[in-house]
């Protein structure tokens, strides 16, 4: 889905929530494929305009990608938080409405999903690096390699005839809805075991700890939450396993504070190095580099390296690395320092024994 989804929806980059909710819920019922049987352009359609919904709704997704442009996809790592189901929670009562959609659903027998907070460096934000993390999953047991039996044996659920789902009809906002339920007999699995492993109790199911490691995205922030596809716990009875969702929160900094794709750092220089003028060496994430102060600087003066800041989520280019410096005043002056203090101020014609008066700028001696 590339089209901008603010068309998608018909309404302004301005629009309320009020007003995104209503232009969904109009051409929901316009594009839904019970109103179109058999018309794949208006399925697709419905799916297109139900992602734009989920982003819009959400006020971090929605500043993310006002912001960026993108906040992912149904098959991006890189979302916010919810997801395509909460719509069907707020409209279908938690499912979908038609079997086919291409949405990610959760089936009885697939893990669960788990999301984690993972604390990362802001030098492996500009920089990237990898960052370990280990988890307590519910993973395929050993012992009945995940079939939940012990000695395979099984026999068909008569409730639903080994299908796993009964149908229901349900009301909604678009009227009568057929849909599944999985059989409460069989849990959805449409056989019953009739000899449960020992080990797992039938589950095929045993909790182990594992260890992954990733690689960090370049200019991920606080709040984005990677998707690691299939990483998740196992599903009951040799099911597919569920999701990992990595929620990337950044440590503060020592020197260096992000604002935007910029990073800013506040720098004290002796009041020597501000009226004499200085080049020292200044250490950034990308190796040293020359800082260059002039004579006569003040605090407040800022420096620019341009490309040495934040790298663009998932886009090219780099923001800025930003310099600001601040004037740090002598404290605890031994007698030889007083008595050059007070022959620079002669020199500069200022009465040191006297209230400076305020907007009056210092004599330059003649």
């Amino acid at each position: 889905m590339e089209d901008d989804l603010y068309d998608l929806l018909g309404v302004s980059r301005t629009a309320s929530l009020a007003e995104i909710k209503k232009a969904y819920r109009e051409l929901a019922r316009k594009f839904h494929p019970d109103a179109n049987p058999n018309d794949a352009t208006a399925e697709q359609k419905f799916k297109d305009v139900a992602m734009a919904y989920e982003i819009l709704s959400d006020d971090e997704k929605r500043r993310q990608y006002d912001q960026f442009g993108t906040v992912g996809s149904a098959g991006s790592p890189f979302q916010g938080a919810g997801g395509i189901s909460d719509i069907f929670e707020a409209f279908f009562g938690g499912q979908s409405p038609f079997g086919s959609s291409g949405f990610r659903t959760q089936d009885r027998n697939s893990g669960d999903d788990v999301e984690i907070a993972l604390n990362i460096t802001l030098e492996q934000v500009v920089n990237g690096g990898e960052v370990e993390f280990t988890l307590k999953l519910a993973l395929e047991c050993e012992t009945c390699t995940g079939s939940g039996s012990h000695n395979s044996e099984s026999e068909l659920c008569s409730r639903c005839d080994g299908h796993g789902q009964l149908q229901q009809v349900r009301q909604s906002i678009l009227g009568q809805i057929m849909s599944t339920i999985a059989c409460p007999s069989c849990q959805g699995f449409g056989t019953l075991i009739m000899n449960p492993c020992d080990s797992c109790e039938g589950t095929g199911l045993e909790k182990a700890e594992k260890t992954f490691s990733i690689e960090v995205p370049k200019g991920v922030d606080t709040g984005i939450t990677q998707r690691l596809s299939g990483m998740g716990p196992a599903g009951p009875r040799g099911g597919t396993r569920g999701d990992i969702h990595v929620r990337y929160v950044v440590e503060q900094h020592s020197r260096f504070s992000r604002n935007g794709e910029n990073l800013v750092e506040q720098l004290w220089i002796p009041v020597t190095y501000a009226a004499l003028g200085a080049e020292i060496e200044y250490e950034t994430f990308d190796g040293m580099q020359k800082l260059k102060i002039p004579a006569g600087s003040r605090t407040g003066d800022k420096f620019r390296y341009s490309g040495l800041g934040v790298p663009r989520l998932q886009r090219r280019g780099r923001g800025d690395l930003i310099v600001e410096i601040l004037i740090d005043t002598p404290q605890n002056l031994s007698e030889v320092s007083k008595r050059l203090m007070i022959e620079l101020a002669e020199e500069l014609g200022e009465t040191i024994a006297e209230k400076p008066k305020r907007g009056r700028k210092s004599k330059k001696n003649e």
